[in-house]
């Protein structure tokens, strides 16, 4: 099949709307506490056909093979069939893989969905599409009672002036939760603009910078984000910057 058909055939086939992922998961994260053997990851079928449906877990690699990487967590069943409007719940398990304990660990859940073929069309010329999705599973040990939305005002933000990117904000994770942002803002001047922001790890610390060009020469007042809880739901939050040092702002 020649690669210009392909491209004719996924260009209507997104015309008609028929590429999309039916297979959805119930929550956007996982946290596992360290006190439990295993959580139950709900995933539902929410298209017209069946689906074969793939589960693994990964440590967030990009280059390795999965089949060798080792993870602390064992997932059943690791393939399935779902048939429509239908849910499967995976079983999660704890492998006994031995995890820091002064802080959190994160993982990746994959769910992978493979589209049936039709019956008579098995020698088509038609170009078929899997669909992966990825959550993270977050797993606290027993010694953390907490969340990272309950440590907000534990972060240390402060400004940081020139460098190749013009400046930006440096942000300073002292505790031992991982902090999930779905966005962050900047207010320079009579300027604002979005910052490239995504996960601070434990006792770590990150630069962010602007997504557009901000002189660094201009005080930065003030900086608006949003964290993702446990729930994945955003809360907000305000940062207020006095020579180059950031306060969070407390919701009264």
């Amino acid at each position: 099949m020649s690669l210009k058909r392909i491209v004719v055939s996924l260009f209507l086939a997104l015309l008609s709307n028929s590429v999309s992922a039916g297979m959805t998961i119930s929550g956007t994260r996982v946290i596992f506490p360290g006190s439990e053997r295993e959580q139950v990851v709900r995933t539902n079928n929410q298209g017209n056909k069946p689906e074969l449906v793939q589960v693994w877990v990964d440590d967030g690699s990009t280059n390795n093979d999965v089949n060798k990487m080792k993870v602390p967590f064992l997932v059943t069943p690791p393939v399935f069939r779902v048939e429509p409007r239908k849910g499967q719940s995976v079983r999660l398990i704890y492998n006994g893989m031995p995890l820091p304990q002064d802080k959190e660990s994160v993982f990746w859940f994959n769910m992978l969905e493979i589209p049936p073929v039709e019956k008579g069309e098995e020698n088509s010329d038609k170009l078929e599409l899997a669909f992966r999705t990825r959550i993270k599973i977050f797993y606290r040990p027993k010694m953390l009672g907490s969340s990272s939305a309950y440590q907000l005002d534990k972060l240390r933000w402060s400004v940081i002036r020139g460098g190749k990117k013009g400046g930006g904000i440096k942000v300073e994770n002292p505790t031992p939760y991982y902090f999930s942002f779905d966005s962050a803002s900047i207010k320079s001047g009579n300027k604002s603009g979005a910052l490239e922001i995504d996960m601070i790890s434990p006792f770590s610390s990150n630069e962010i910078h602007p997504r557009n060009n901000i002189s660094s020469s201009v005080n930065v007042t003030e900086l608006s984000f949003r964290l993702l809880n446990d729930y994945g739901a955003a809360v907000d939050g305000t940062v207020s910057f006095k020579n180059g040092q950031g306060v969070l702002i407390k919701k009264q």
